[in-house]
């Protein structure tokens, strides 16, 4: 397989510091400055393996803690309703 592009990288760590709530709750989660982040995000600083790896554990936390919340959310466990909550799609419908 042939190694990634630097650009396609750059676009999808970007990506993955947005999913984190942009670059200071990124930098919180990644245990660095925000400084950093953004110089990262701007292609001024490599971006080695360890903070590949370092975003990727962070994405799939994200990840694992959306399934949870959405598994306590979701209208298909009828276990996630409150008594007398209606079962019927009660938002208003946008007309096409």
């Amino acid at each position: 397989m042939p190694a990634q592009d630097p650009s396609t990288q750059l676009e999808l760590w970007n990506d993955a510091v947005q999913m984190l709530g942009g670059q200071r709750p990124a930098a919180r989660v990644l245990g660095c400055s925000e400084r950093t982040v953004r110089g990262l995000c701007a292609g001024e600083r490599p971006i080695h393996e360890g903070w590949l790896r370092d975003i990727s554990v962070a994405l799939l936390a994200l990840a694992e803690r959306a399934r949870l919340v959405e598994r306590k959310l979701s209208p298909a466990f009828v276990s996630n309703l409150v008594e007398g909550q209606a079962q019927e799609d009660g938002r208003r419908r946008r007309e096409v």
